[in-house]
C-alpha cells in the first residue's frame, strides 16, 4: 500500500514537472516578447492555448502515461498553469507617443465609400476625423500615377518642378524637398511608413519604411528591413525573391519591433493555406493585402512609441489594389455578367479593406493623442471602367523600347486603358513625331493623343481604334512590326479606374470643426502640410494654406534636397508589384 503511494506520488510530480516544462518555453517568449513589445499578446488566450497549454498538456501526459493516469489527476497537475499565465495577459502599454502631425495616406479612397461607411457606422475612427475637423474634395492631375501624386502632395510643386514623372524613380530623383525634408531642416524628428517615392531611404532622425515600389529591402534604421523582407519574398504575383532570412528569423526579428501574436498567427494560417489549398490569383491579391496592412499596423505603432517622431506618416494602399481588381464585385449593378461565385467570395473584399483601415487609424489616434494634427489624403477616388466583355489594352514594353531608341529616356505608363508618355530629353514635338509613324494596316494611326492638363511635355495616348478584334490584332502589323507587341485582348480587365475626386481630411488644435472646404487642388497639400506643422511655406508654392498660420517663409527651400545624405540600395524599382497592378505588361 506504501509502496503504490509513493508510486502514485512520484507520477504525480512527474506530471507537474511535464506540464511545468512544457509552458516554460512559451511562457519565457512571451515575458521576452512583452518587455521588448507590449503589443505582442494582442490574443492572449490563442497565444496560452497553443505555446503555453497544449505543450504543457502534452508533456504532463507523457510524464502519467505508464501510469495510467486518470483524467482528475491530470487536470490536477495543470493547475499550475494559472498561476504560471496569468501574468501574460498584463500588457504594459507605454503612454501616448508625442506625435505633432499624423499624415494617413489612403491610397485611392473615394467619399463614396467612405461617406456610406460612416453613414452606416462601421467607420467610426473617419467619422470622427470628418465630425471633429475639416474636410474637402482633393482634386486630383493628370496623369493620374501614385508616385507622382504622392510627390506632388508632399513637394507642394508640379512634376514639372518635383522630376517624379512616372514609376521608374527612386527618392533620388525628387529636385525639390518634400514634407519631411523641410520638417527634419526645422529641427523636427520624422518617421515616414510606406511613403511613395522614398527608395533608397536616408538616415533620418526617427523611421523610414519605403513602400511598395522598393526594389530592395533597405530601410532606416537597418533593423525595420524584415518588413521589407517579408513583402519582397512574398510579392502580389510570383516572381518572388528570396528573402535574406528564413520565414522564423523574420517572425524573430520582427517581434521586438511590434509583430503581434495574431499576426504570427494569420501569416502562419495563410501559409498553411497556400500550401494545402493552392489557392488562385485572386485569392492570394486579397489575402497578402490584408496580412500585409496587420504587419504595417503592427510595425508602426511600435514604431511611433519607439522613435518618438515629430511628423508622422503611414501610408494604406489595399484600397487602391483592391479597387482595380475587384470594383466589379463592389459594384456588380454597373456590370453585365458577373460570376455569381466570385462576387461572393470578393464582393465585400474592397469595402474589408476601408474597415481595416479605419482600425488600423483608431488604433493610432488612440497612441498620439488630442495634441495631434491629422490629416488623411487620398491621391484620387475610384469609379467603375467601361463594361466590356473583352478589351483591347495598350501595351508598354514595345513603344517604350521602340521610342527610347530614338529619343533617350522615356517613361510609358498605364493606367486602364490609357497610356501616358514623357520623353525626359527629347522635345515634344519629335515624341509626336515618333508616335505618328505608328499606322496600322489600314493606313490609320495606332495612337490618339493629347498633352495632359497641366504638363507642357507629357501626353495621354489612347487607341484610335478600340474594337477588341482578336483576329485583327494576331494578324495586323503597326510600323512595320507585329501589332500584338503593341496591343492585346483582354478578357479579364481590371474593372476599377482613377477617378479624379480625392479625400482631404484634417482634425487637430485650430483645426475648425464641422467645415466642408468643398473642392481644393493638389498644390494646395503641401503648403497646408507645412503650416499645419508651425513651419511658413516657402514662397514658390503655388498652392493655398488651406489650414493654420497664413503667413510664408522664405522665397524657396529647394536648396535643401543638396546637403541629403543618401543611403544605398538596388537599382530601379519593383517590377513585379508594378505589373500586378495593371501599370506595365
Amino acid at each position: 500500500m506504501k509502496r503504490a503511494t509513493q508510486e502514485s506520488g512520484a507520477l504525480k510530480r512527474a506530471a507537474v514537472l511535464g506540464a511545468v516544462f512544457g509552458a516554460l518555453p512559451g511562457f519565457s517568449l512571451a515575458l521576452w516578447a512583452l518587455w521588448v513589445n507590449p503589443w505582442f499578446l494582442d490574443r492572449p488566450v490563442l497565444y496560452l492555448g497553443l505555446a503555453v497549454f497544449l505543450p504543457s498538456v502534452l508533456l504532463a501526459f507523457i510524464g502519467q502515461l505508464v501510469g495510467r493516469t486518470s483524467s482528475g489527476k491530470l487536470g490536477f497537475s495543470l493547475l499550475v498553469l494559472p498561476l504560471l499565465s496569468g501574468g501574460l495577459v498584463l500588457r504594459p502599454i507605454p503612454e501616448q507617443a508625442p506625435v505633432k502631425m499624423l499624415v494617413f495616406g489612403v491610397d485611392g479612397a473615394t467619399f463614396d465609400i467612405l461617406d456610406k461607411g460612416i453613414a452606416d457606422g462601421e467607420l467610426p475612427a473617419f467619422a470622427q476625423v470628418q465630425g471633429q475637423g475639416t474636410h474637402a474634395v482633393l482634386q486630383s492631375m493628370d496623369p493620374m500615377f501614385s508616385p507622382l501624386l504622392w510627390t506632388t502632395m508632399a513637394s507642394g510643386k508640379t512634376p514639372e518642378d518635383h522630376g517624379v514623372r512616372g514609376f521608374h524613380v527612386q527618392a533620388t530623383a525628387a529636385k525639390v524637398p518634400r514634407i519631411w525634408d523641410v520638417a527634419e531642416a526645422e529641427g523636427y524628428s520624422v518617421g515616414i511608413y510606406k511613403w511613395l517615392v522614398s527608395y533608397p531611404p536616408r538616415p533620418v532622425d526617427g523611421f523610414i519604411v519605403p513602400a511598395w515600389l522598393a526594389p530592395g529591402p533597405e530601410t532606416w534604421p537597418m533593423e525595420l528591413s524584415f518588413v521589407k523582407e517579408l513583402e519582397l519574398s512574398n510579392r502580389l504575383k510570383r516572381k518572388n525573391v528570396a528573402a535574406r532570412r528564413s520565414g522564423l528569423q523574420l517572425a524573430v526579428a520582427g517581434i521586438p519591433h511590434g509583430l503581434r501574436v495574431g499576426t504570427l498567427w494569420e501569416a502562419l494560417r495563410w501559409k498553411i493555406r497556400e500550401r494545402l489549398e493552392h489557392p488562385d490569383d485572386d485569392a492570394r491579391f486579397a489575402a497578402l493585402h490584408r496580412l500585409r496592412g496587420q504587419i504595417d499596423r503592427d510595425v508602426f505603432i511600435h514604431s511611433l512609441n519607439n522613435y518618438n517622431p515629430d511628423l508622422a506618416t503611414f501610408s494604406w494602399f489595399a484600397t487602391d489594389g483592391l479597387a482595380h481588381r475587384f470594383w466589379k464585385y463592389h459594384q456588380p449593378d454597373s456590370f453585365e455578367d458577373v460570376d455569381t461565385e466570385k462576387s461572393m467570395a470578393y464582393g465585400d473584399s474592397l469595402t474589408d479593406a476601408y474597415r481595416q483601415a479605419d482600425s488600423i487609424l483608431s488604433e493610432i489616434l488612440e497612441r498620439v493623442g488630442p495634441r495631434t494634427t491629422v490629416v488623411i489624403l487620398s491621391d484620387h477616388g475610384f469609379k467603375a471602367m467601361p463594361d466590356e466583355q473583352l478589351q483591347l489594352v495598350p501595351l508598354t514594353d514595345r513603344l517604350k523600347a521602340r521610342l527610347e531608341g530614338e529619343l533617350g529616356p522615356v517613361q510609358v505608363s498605364r493606367l486602364g486603358i490609357r497610356l501616358s508618355v514623357t520623353a525626359e530629353q527629347a522635345p515634344l514635338h519629335e515624341l509626336e513625331r515618333q508616335l505618328a509613324m505608328l499606322i496600322d494596316d489600314a493606313g490609320l494611326p495606332l495612337y490618339a493623343w493629347e498633352l495632359l492638363p497641366g504638363s507642357s511635355d507629357t501626353l495621354g495616348l489612347v487607341l484610335a481604334d478600340e474594337s477588341p478584334d482578336p483576329d485583327r490584332v494576331a494578324s495586323g502589323r503597326v510600323g512595320g512590326e507585329p501589332l500584338a507587341d503593341f496591343v492585346k485582348v483582354e478578357d479579364e480587365p481590371f474593372t476599377g479606374d482613377h477617378d479624379p475626386a480625392g479625400v482631404f481630411m484634417a482634425m487637430g488644435p485650430g483645426v475648425p470643426k464641422g467645415r466642408d472646404l468643398g473642392q481644393v487642388q493638389m498644390l494646395d497639400v503641401g503648403p497646408t502640410l507645412q503650416a499645419l506643422m508651425g513651419i511658413a511655406p516657402a514662397q514658390d508654392l503655388p498652392g493655398r494654406i488651406l489650414l493654420g498660420p497664413q503667413q510664408r517663409g522664405p522665397a524657396s527651400r529647394d536648396t535643401l534636397v543638396q546637403g541629403l545624405e543618401w543611403g544605398s540600395g538596388a537599382a530601379g524599382v519593383d517590377e513585379a508589384a508594378l505589373r500586378a497592378l495593371g501599370y506595365f505588361d
